[in-house]
């Protein structure tokens, strides 16, 4: 996986802070998936639940993070699935308490498509929770497809009644925009065209066989 990483945002300068983000120019920023223990799940089934004690967790499915972060991966996303019965989208102590905290991870944490939707059973049933819940548990860019006007009424109304702090959001926006000032976005918000030609070749098609 960190090779894929590389590929993607360029090779890290010998004298780059570990943990810190680092995507070259003419790159693009990668993201590590889908934290954590989703290959574990109970009878392998998507979205799931992983039913592990510590030690297995940590020398099992979260090695590959660790490499991550080390080669200086943009972003992480968490998974759909759960960890002895807490979902991933909601787990505080993972996202936060570990990837954050533990790890020293400096890059943005993103949420699996409609991801804090699957927070409650059934999905949707109560979204101001599932906001409160996702961004408590450290999850600093939301995928929100269509209901995003909601979304942002009920984070604002959490921030309000400082259900969700304003740190927890200085956090977020902190992290985003370090990701999006090392990808140089500001600077150079557009692509650059002269790349176009580089997409849809012959190798591309093979690479998806594989």
């Amino acid at each position: 996986m960190t090779d894929i990483i590389l590929g993607l945002q360029g090779e890290i300068p010998v004298n780059h802070t570990k943990g810190v983000p680092y995507v070259a120019k003419n790159k693009v920023a990668a993201c590590a998936k889908h934290f954590v223990g989703d290959g574990g799940t109970h009878n392998g089934i998507n979205e799931n639940n992983t039913i592990i004690d510590e030690h297995g967790l940590l020398g099992i499915h979260m090695p590959p993070y660790y490499d991550s972060i080390i080669k200086g991966v943009a972003t992480v996303m968490v998974s759909y699935s759960s960890v002895n019965g807490e979902k991933m989208h909601a787990n505080h102590d993972l996202v936060t308490g570990y990837l954050k905290s533990k790890l020293h991870f400096r890059g943005f944490v993103i949420s699996d498509w409609l991801g804090i939707d699957r927070i409650t059973s059934p999905a949707g049933a109560n979204y101001t929770y599932s906001v409160q819940a996702g961004v408590n548990a450290g999850i600093d860019m939301v995928m929100v497809p269509f209901n995003y006007t909601e979304f942002i009424e009920d984070a604002t109304s959490l921030v309000n009644k400082r259900i969700i702090s304003m740190s927890r959001i200085d956090d977020a926006v902190s992290r985003i925009l370090r990701v999006k000032f090392t990808m140089g976005l500001f600077e150079n918000p557009l692509a650059d065209l002269s790349f176009a030609d580089q997409l849809g070749k012959k190798v591309h098609d093979l690479q998806r066989v594989f």
